[in-house]
């Protein structure tokens, strides 16, 4: 029986953007983990039976999976603005995640469903080496997120993959508060490309829409008595603080293609280029009818340490445009990470 690992990624570029009011990078369920997934269950060409069908799948038992890891990294961009008033930074996050895989299910001759529930608890300190004092701690976010997703594994590499996420970033410095909460549908189909000499090439594309609840200009307002102010003088300008301040300016239809390149170098050492493009076309708010475009061109090289300890090293160069020429930036990261995880 086929065994697969699940993991969830959640950058800190992102966390970030749910301080500073920039939306995001839509993140999609992965469908790329089964690299050669129907592999195991094919003959080679030259078999006299032809191609051999999955017909001896069984549901095979849960496989939970617990990782922790550590990053540091480098922006040049912290504020993830055009006109950046701090010209780089640092960053430093901590991640527990919990990855569980619900077994494996054969459906029909060919089709193999492999769902998976994953949870990972993020805490990002932004500026650990204080290089700018305190100015950078109110962006400090702890994330939270949540997701299901049900892969299917078809022939010929091909992988389709069905999937929602809940994300939910909070302030931990003082009291905790939960600044938004999102939830994410989403679909994607992949195809891998396994090279002769073992290196694989994966394509992906992907689509997701964000239902998005924020705080409403009541809820930033502790006294209420101001509040009320405000909203006389606002109403008295034929305006309200729902439609000046509505609190879903993240929802809208998002969609994703990805290209990436997995070398192994080594029993230890993969090296993995890759490059995403994302779309973000908002439907409600302010944001409403405002379209960011955003690229990511990255490297990442993985050492395995040991089976358990993984170390990582990264660097990727990210740009966005906007169609309000406001929201653009452009940011380079690099940095280095060391995770360790246990399999049950």
């Amino acid at each position: 029986m086929m065994k697969y690992i699940f993991s969830l990624v959640f950058s800190s570029t992102a966390a970030l953007s749910f301080v500073t009011g920039q939306e995001p990078v839509d993140a999609i369920v992965p469908s790329d983990f089964f690299m050669d997934a129907l592999s195991a269950a094919k003959s080679g060409s030259d078999d006299p039976m032809g191609t051999q069908r999955l017909i001896q799948v069984k549901d095979s038992s849960i496989t939970p999976m617990v990782t922790a890891s550590t990053a540091f990294k480098y922006t040049s961009n912290p504020d993830k603005t055009k006109t950046p008033s701090r010209k780089d930074g640092t960053a430093l996050d901590l991640t527990l995640n919990l990855s569980v895989g619900l077994g494996e299910y054969g459906i029909g001759d060919d089709v193999l469903a492999v769902p998976a529930f994953n949870f990972m608890q993020m805490r990002t300190f932004n500026d650990p080496a204080r290089d700018y004092g305190d100015q950078m701690q109110s962006y400090d976010v702890d994330v939270q997120m949540i997701g299901i997703s049900v892969p299917f594994v078809l022939p010929n590499d091909f992988t389709l993959t069905i999937g929602h996420s809940y994300v939910a970033p909070s302030t931990f410095r003082g009291s905790d508060q939960v600044i938004s909460y999102s939830n994410t549908p989403s679909i994607a189909f992949a195809k891998n490309f396994p090279l002769s000499w073992g290196d694989v090439i994966s394509f992906s594309v992907g689509m997701s829409y964000t239902f998005s609840q924020g705080d409403s200009l009541e809820d930033q307002i502790s006294d209420p008595d101001y509040f009320n102010f405000l909203k006389a003088v606002m109403e008295q300008n034929n305006l309200s603080p729902t439609s000046e301040y509505p609190a879903n300016l993240q929802s809208g239809l998002g969609h994703t293609i990805s290209l990436s390149y997995m070398s192994p170098v080594g029993e230890k050492l993969t090296l993995i280029p890759s490059f995403t493009y994302n779309n973000m076309m908002f439907s409600e708010g302010s944001f409403k009818n405002r379209s960011d475009k955003t690229c990511n061109l990255g490297l990442t090289a993985s050492y395995a340490v040991y089976e358990w300890l993984n170390a990582s090293a990264m660097t990727n160069y990210t740009w966005k445009t906007s169609s309000d020429n406001v929201s653009e930036f452009e940011d380079f990261i690099g940095g280095l990470s060391l995770g360790v995880s246990h399999a049950f």
